[in-house]
């Protein structure tokens, strides 16, 4: 039996590998398969997809196209082994065929271990004897998945994403959108939240065997904290939707994600309450990465460099009344709390595009990285009634 993986390379910092079934999206907006926070990505930019027998890497009518042996295409058909560029990251095309279905996980991570270069402890050295593959021990040895039988963690290898994150990335923020599950195959990660000052405060440390996402899973609320690695990790990640379909199959699966759901929901309470971290939003906010570009209001008196550029930006948390920018560009030191800017904020595709002002209202210096608290002012109705439906859609309908 064939099977088709499509790689990922983003920068030295993540590798990933994702199982292709039907077809598979990329682009800017967090609806997407493979979301790429990149401004020279557009929101819907491409589709990896099989047709007339044979897998094709689609443009959807983007801004910079998909890039094909230094040549912009519009579609090509791909062959085991194919490379295309989309922005900063470059996908790989692979191909694994004729394996017995004991072996495909260890083939597929023998795979992945070859494209981030990277000698995962999960592959049996002694290849004969496939029986023994400790990939499927750790999988086993998971919570969830202890009551799979083989044939059931068969079908649980075919729809696993694997992601290689480097020490110190960061996996979501709090108030993210997303509901898939993570499994840590490899490494430590640690779950924490933030207080009114900013500083960290940790809530556990994971590792080996142990998984995380189950609160937006089973809520459909945004991600109630942030995780990052402590070190090198090697993740599989289930969508939602393949979870979905996995527990309406295996009924025991979701027991034991209720299960910790509740103890983890409990433990996070006391360990807020002890540090006085609470809830104390009076409206949702999500810390979700939107791309924002803005320029200063032309009346301020400023540098002309900053007058006239156009600055792009990040967003680490958005609210009706407000959001915070992370930013970089020209005369960074001359900004400061008060003054005026025009802004542009792209929201998911089906949200469309608010363009508004509003005023800075706390400026600060993380690195070579300035951080802008704004408020909003002057915004339309139309473009409050999209960021209020974008708001409430993504913290209670994330269907």
């Amino acid at each position: 039996m064939q099977r088709f993986y499509l790689g990922l390379k983003r920068d030295h910092l993540q590798k990933s590998i994702y199982p292709l079934e039907t077809s598979l999206s990329i682009g800017r907006s967090a609806e997407n398969d493979v979301t790429l926070v990149d401004w020279e990505v557009s929101r819907t930019h491409a589709r990896v997809s099989f047709q007339q027998g044979a897998w094709v890497v689609q443009d959807l009518a983007s801004a910079n196209g998909v890039i094909f042996a230094g040549k912009r295409v519009s579609a090509k058909e791909l062959k085991s082994g194919d490379r295309f560029q989309i922005g900063g990251t470059e996908f790989i095309f692979m191909e694994e065929s004729g394996l017995e279905d004991s072996r495909k996980l260890s083939d597929t991570l023998e795979i992945f271990a070859s494209l981030i270069k990277y000698q995962t402890p999960f592959l049996d050295p002694d290849r004969q004897n496939s029986g023994s593959m400790r990939l499927q021990g750790t999988l086993l040895s998971t919570p969830i998945f202890r009551t799979l039988a083989k044939k059931e963690l068969r079908d649980l290898e075919d729809i696993t994403n694997l992601h290689f994150f480097t020490a110190g990335q960061l996996i979501f923020r709090e108030g993210d959108p997303g509901r898939s599950i993570y499994l840590i195959l490899d490494g430590q990660v640690k779950v924490f939240t933030k207080d009114y000052q900013g500083k960290e405060f940790q809530l556990a440390t994971l590792g080996s065997n142990h998984f995380f996402g189950e609160m937006a899973f089973l809520t459909g609320k945004p991600r109630s904290s942030a995780v990052a690695t402590v070190q090198e990790s090697l993740l599989g990640e289930i969508s939602y939707k393949n979870m979905r379909r996995l527990m309406m199959r295996y009924p025991p699966v979701k027991s034991v994600l209720v299960k910790y759901y509740n103890e983890r929901v409990e433990d996070s309470r006391k360990k807020r309450a002890q540090a006085n971290i609470q809830e104390r939003r009076e409206q949702p906010r999500l810390k979700e990465r939107l791309l924002v570009s803005f320029g200063v209001w032309p009346m301020e008196n400023l540098p002309v460099e900053m007058i006239n550029h156009t600055y792009k930006a990040t967003s680490s948390d958005i609210s009706l009344s407000g959001m915070m920018l992370e930013v970089m560009g020209p005369a960074m030191e001359a900004f400061r709390a008060g003054l005026r800017l025009q802004l542009e904020i792209g929201l998911p595709d089906r949200f469309g595009i608010i363009e508004t002002e509003a005023t800075i209202r706390h400026v600060s210096r993380d690195k070579n990285t300035l951080k802008l608290g704004l408020d909003f002012v002057d915004t339309t109705e139309e473009d409050k009634k999209k960021l209020e439906d974008f708001i409430y859609g993504q913290t209670h309908n994330l269907e």
